[in-house]
């Protein structure tokens, strides 16, 4: 039977790799194979962290049992009718 190897995702490294490669383009000097290469390298590890970090917001609205956006309307309607309080 085949085993699975799963590696943990590492966000913190990733972003630092990435800005590593941001960096590294930034100041110049490749040459166009290597400049495309980081490029690519980088659209990857792009994704990678984009993917983690929704898996993350996702993770939070099944603990907190709430849709955040909702949240965040809530809170607005709160602040409004505050404000219609205030007035009276």
């Amino acid at each position: 039977m085949a085993t699975k190897k799963t590696s943990k995702f590492d966000f913190e490294a990733t972003l630092k790799k990435l800005e590593s490669i941001v960096n590294l383009i930034e100041k110049g000097g490749l040459n166009l194979e290597e400049s495309l290469k980081l490029f690519s390298e980088g659209v990857i590890l792009t994704k990678k962290c984009q993917q983690a970090i929704k898996s993350a917001e996702q993770k939070v609205k099944i603990l907190t049992g709430e849709d955040l956006s909702t949240f965040k309307l809530d809170l607005e309607a709160s602040d409004e009718e505050e404000e219609s309080n205030e007035d009276e």
